[in-house]
């Protein structure tokens, strides 16, 4: 059982990120109310990256050597898989594009859902996502609120028969992190910052407000109407 956020990896050991005061910084700025939405979509972007450098010393290496100009030869451990990257609609974007910078070659999946703020449930309207079979999986999402869009989520790929999946947040919260673990031990969550509470309707505390309007404006609707 392994969750990475700033200076703590919780589980079996603890190590401190070199990120760790750039992530803080940028945390600072997306829960600031005065940052714009440019602003808050290139901090969810640096986020993305940082933490998927993170995630890059979990995946499997292979030793390579090279012979340098000097004539002598340098060994090097070099990472020896290319992930999936998947990430869910909207708000999650700007943090999947800071994960691409890092897996550029990566193929990437897409889910779209909305969630009914009075049951707090998640409705799937859309998937497109590549062969995940034997394949590390990064799933990102800004919020990990109560957990259960990202459940979903896993549940969905777990479908295609993945090798391994990383979520990647911006901010998760203390019962969401708990009810993914309970749901699959296995799973390896990697947030740049833990809050501790929900309130009633399901966001995070202190948290910074609905992601997805932050990057792109307040919903007028979920649907489209036919």
């Amino acid at each position: 059982m392994k969750i990475f956020a700033l200076l703590v990896f919780f589980g079996s050991s603890v190590a401190a990120f070199s990120q760790t005061q750039a992530l803080s910084q940028l945390v600072y700025e997306i829960r600031d109310p005065q940052t714009d939405a440019l602003h808050f979509r290139e901090a969810l972007v640096t986020i993305g990256e940082y933490l998927a450098l993170n995630v890059l010393n979990e995946l499997d290496t292979k030793e390579a050597s090279i012979l340098t100009l000097t004539g002598l030869e340098a060994k090097h451990e070099l990472v020896n898989e290319t992930p999936v990257l998947v990430t869910i609609l909207r708000a999650g974007l700007p943090l999947n594009e800071g994960v691409l910078k890092v897996f550029p070659q990566a193929e990437v999946g897409f889910l779209a859902m909305s969630r009914n703020e009075e049951t707090l449930k998640a409705k799937l309207d859309y998937t497109a996502l590549p062969d995940l079979r034997g394949r590390s999986v990064i799933l990102s999402d800004t919020m990990l609120a109560t957990g259960g869009s990202l459940i979903d989520a896993i549940q969905i790929i777990e479908q295609y028969g993945p090798k391994r999946i990383f979520v990647i947040a911006a901010i998760a919260s203390e019962p969401g992190i708990a009810r993914i673990l309970a749901y699959n031990p296995h799973v390896k969550i990697f947030a740049a910052a833990i809050d501790p509470w929900l309130n009633d309707k399901g966001y995070i505390l202190p948290g910074l407000g609905d992601a997805g309007d932050r990057c792109y404006g307040k919903k007028f609707c979920l649907h489209e109407p036919y």
